[in-house]
């Protein structure tokens, strides 16, 4: 299943389903039973009951047919975030070694050493960072270098608290497409957190894609287009540490919960670390493309005050 957040026609959010080239509201499917939730995090914190209503709403959408009391063109969706609000927000650091080697190049002129990290390197973006695809990122007035990182994202489906690797992938509800947006010019100064958690630096989407559907998540290419020019392509297979091992290491740290997000860090190639630089500016496009998952698309917009 690929499950939705979006803006209804009552100006609510609702959870729904992409089906073909609709997304249909699971509760107006299932208009003769209990409702679901209408967030996604109280929606995954229902667990496989929840999971199954959704499904039950597909088949009848799929055998009965319905209007468009039911279903709005996926074109036309109004698309948020699919967690819109995630409990917490992880984001692996240093996973890729060639982004590594990225890294240890710029750091050379500062005389910084980059060593491979022994465990999962997390930082942590807020809620309010968070927008939806095809929402646009707001170019700080501060900020003088704006860059991209285009990253698979684990959705968690299940309270996971001292979980084995072996176990792990069955608390992962699905996957979602990140960008990493950061202020590289005060990431430059030690402020990570800053440079990272400005209002809209962190979109997410289009959907999530279930488990059940994508059962690998390290066999998938990820590719990251500035205006339609590809800037970056990788393969989660070069990761460092995979899925597994991020929710394994950090549900030893924390219960990790319904709702809450891994991003599994950046692959090479953001625009900081080319020869010359590859940077946003107002006015460009930012797109992300992850195999098995789809495609999140935002623009740069100046900001209004």
């Amino acid at each position: 299943m690929k499950l939705v957040t979006f803006r209804g026609k009552a100006g609510t959010n609702e959870i729904g389903a992409v089906v073909g080239e609709q997304v249909i509201s699971l509760n107006a499917c299932l208009a003769d039973g209990p409702p679901l939730p209408t967030d996604m995090v109280e929606f995954l914190a229902q667990g496989a009951p929840a999971m199954a209503r959704a499904r039950e709403a597909i088949e009848r959408y799929s055998s009965q047919g319905h209007g468009d009391e039911v279903a709005v063109p996926l074109a036309q969706a109004n698309l948020m975030a699919p967690v819109p609000r995630p409990g917490k927000i992880m984001m692996g650091g240093r996973n890729y070694l060639k982004h590594l080697d990225e890294l240890r190049k710029e750091g050379a002129s500062r005389e910084e050493k980059i060593i491979t990290p022994p465990l999962p390197h997390i930082f942590a973006k807020y809620a309010d960072s968070v927008t939806g695809p095809g929402h646009p990122v707001v170019y700080p007035p501060m900020v003088k270098q704006l860059d991209f990182e285009g990253e698979l994202t684990a959705v968690i489906g299940r309270r996971a608290h001292h979980v084995t690797e072996d176990e792990a992938m069955d608390y992962v509800a699905g996957y979602t497409i990140m960008n990493d947006v950061s202020a590289r010019c005060l990431q430059a100064q030690g402020l990570l957190t800053v440079s990272k958690g400005f209002e809209t630096f962190c979109p997410m989407g289009p959907w999530i894609v279930t488990s059940d559907e994508l059962t690998d998540p390290q066999r998938l290419s990820v590719i990251t287009y500035i205006n339609g020019q590809e800037v970056s392509r990788a393969n989660t297979a070069d990761m460092l540490f995979s899925v597994r091992q991020f929710v394994a290491h950090l549900s030893k740290v924390f219960p990790l919960e319904p709702g809450d997000v891994i991003s599994t860090g950046s692959p090479p190639g953001p625009g900081l670390y080319k020869d010359p630089p590859v940077l946003t500016s107002v006015g460009d496009v930012m797109r992300i493309e992850i195999e098995g998952v789809g495609v999140l698309e935002n623009p740069v917009v100046a900001a209004t005050r």
